[in-house]
């Protein structure tokens, strides 16, 4: 028997890397999970300072979250390999099921497109309507960016498809 796999306090250390992986993978699901709940908080807030202002507009930023994230999981969690059985998200990776299918595969600058110009309207919208309050504004902005920050932090290191340009974990 290899030292490696010598038991330690009659555990076998496969075993410990074996859970030690799903500790892993448990917290990066857990980053995933609330990297998403620190995004649509900052939406909801967004949503709401909007709606204070104008209903119509309201609807239309609504329309625009309801339209904008379905079009960020099907551009760029469609094309994931682990969407379906490690989605770091949790969510989005399941949600591809009943998006049409995409063929797994290298990003392209349509796929980032697909990433950036929701994103990118998502949170220039509101900021009209959440400049009149520079808490709202503020709290916005922390919420969004934390979010961010715990994608990139939390969850990208620990993500396995090689293909994504964010995947920080080395190749091999």
């Amino acid at each position: 028997m290899a030292d490696h796999e010598r038991p330690v306090d009659g555990v076998p250390r496969v075993i410990e890397k074996t859970l030690w992986e799903d500790d892993r993978h448990m917290n990066r699901r857990f980053h995933g999970v609330f990297s998403l709940l620190l995004v649509f908080g900052a939406l909801i807030i967004g949503l709401v300072s909007v709606f204070h202002e104008s209903v119509a507009m309201g609807v239309v930023y609504l329309v625009i979250i309801l339209v904008s994230l379905p079009t960020i999981v099907y551009a760029f969690c469609s094309k994931c390999t682990c969407r379906l059985d490690s989605c770091g998200h949790v969510l989005p990776g399941p949600l591809t099921r009943w998006l049409p299918q995409r063929k797994q595969g290298d990003y392209t600058r349509l796929d980032f497109a697909g990433l950036l110009v929701p994103f990118l309207v998502l949170a220039a919208f509101p900021q009209w309507w959440l400049w009149k309050s520079m808490v709202l504004f503020a709290v916005f902005w922390v919420l969004f960016l934390l979010g961010l920050v715990e994608i990139r932090r939390c969850v990208c290191p620990d993500c396995t498809n090689k293909r994504c340009p964010l995947c920080t974990r080395p190749v091999g």
